[in-house]
């Protein structure tokens, strides 16, 4: 905890400094919102960004600008055909394979990407991970947190996973939280809303998760004919209990296998997975973590029609999807 107490108060510092205008923020003159939370990973930032992408490049020309945590490259890189998570990082990879159309960059000075797609006729920039990173302001922060550890409830790091002091949420607009189950109760909702006690400026929202039916990442075999084992349940994400109960969903007999957070998978781990399979064994990953599977390395030893990706999205409750998107076009007036 005094560690904890040390590091949010260097963080204080660093945003006060930028409050009072002593540390410079670049504005970009492209409508821009950030996608972010308070805590380390686990929030649901990549489905988030991913709708927001759907739904707004309807009005936009959307771009996607990432830091590209775990990449092994430095720099701006715009994601082309040989793009993949070890140059871009596994989030933006997925943004670029999976959403129609994505002009995805990855900069760790978020000031020069937004740079890049003012010149390349983007309208609206959506910064996935970038609540912290103070050295651009944006039109819209949406803060996102997990229903189960909500970040009214958590701790600067290390004691907890907070990444500053809890204060930092006023620098929100939207406050999203995430991962609900599907039978939250119309008191919880109240209970939370009055933990946040939010600003007159902020909305608070409450999303669930929705998978979508398992699709095989190597092979051609439809999941229902081969879901007759044990389901091992391999993620290397910050938060895997979401994903361990989206899968015990599909299968009761699964077998959690869980990694770090942006883990870079090594043939090492294959071999020692396959080792482990029974023959009616199927292996189910994020698609974040398909990102990373896809290296030629490792899907040379990924036997066929025995992987599969489960995607998901996400949805509103309270049947607030609408009043929230007047929201954020609000904002980008």
């Amino acid at each position: 905890m005094p560690f904890g107490w040390l590091y949010g108060s260097i963080t204080s510092l660093r945003n006060r400094l930028y409050d009072k205008g002593l540390l410079k923020s670049y504005q970009s003159e492209l409508k821009t919102i950030v996608v972010g939370n308070l805590q380390v990973g686990g929030s649901g930032k990549t489905p988030h960004t991913a709708m927001l992408y759907q739904w707004l490049s309807n009005y936009y020309k959307v771009g996607i600008l990432s830091r590209g945590y775990g990449r092994k490259t430095n720099g701006l890189i715009v994601a082309d055909a040989t793009s993949n998570a070890e140059t871009i990082g596994d989030e933006p990879s997925w943004y670029h394979r999976t959403l129609s159309n994505a002009c995805v960059v990855v900069a760790e000075q978020r000031s020069l990407g937004l740079k890049y797609f003012e010149k390349n006729g983007t309208e609206l920039v959506l910064l996935d991970d970038a609540y912290q990173h103070r050295a651009v302001t944006c039109n819209l922060n949406i803060l996102l947190s997990d229903f189960k550890l909500p970040y009214f409830n958590d701790h600067v790091m290390p004691y907890g996973r907070l990444r500053e002091w809890k204060t930092a949420d006023k620098r929100a607009h939207i406050i999203i939280i995430t991962k609900c189950p599907t039978n939250i109760k119309l008191e919880q909702k109240i209970e939370m809303i009055q933990a946040i006690n939010p600003f007159d400026y902020q909305h608070v929202f409450f999303t669930g998760i929705k998978a979508h039916k398992p699709f095989v990442l190597k092979g051609s075999a439809d999941f229902d004919s081969v879901n007759n084992g044990r389901l091992i349940a391999m993620s290397g994400i910050a938060n895997p209990a979401s994903f361990t109960a989206q899968c015990e969903l599909l299968n009761k007999n699964i077998v959690p296998y869980s990694f770090v957070d942006h883990y870079d998978y090594k043939a090492a781990d294959i071999s020692k997975l396959l080792k482990m399979l029974g023959q009616n064994d199927v292996v189910m990953v994020t698609e974040k973590d398909a990102s990373k599977l896809l290296k030629p390395a490792l899907l040379k030893l990924i036997p066929d029609n025995q992987f599969f990706v489960l995607p998901v999205e996400i949805y509103f409750l309270f049947n607030e999807e609408e009043r929230f998107k007047a929201t954020v076009k609000s904002y980008l007036k």
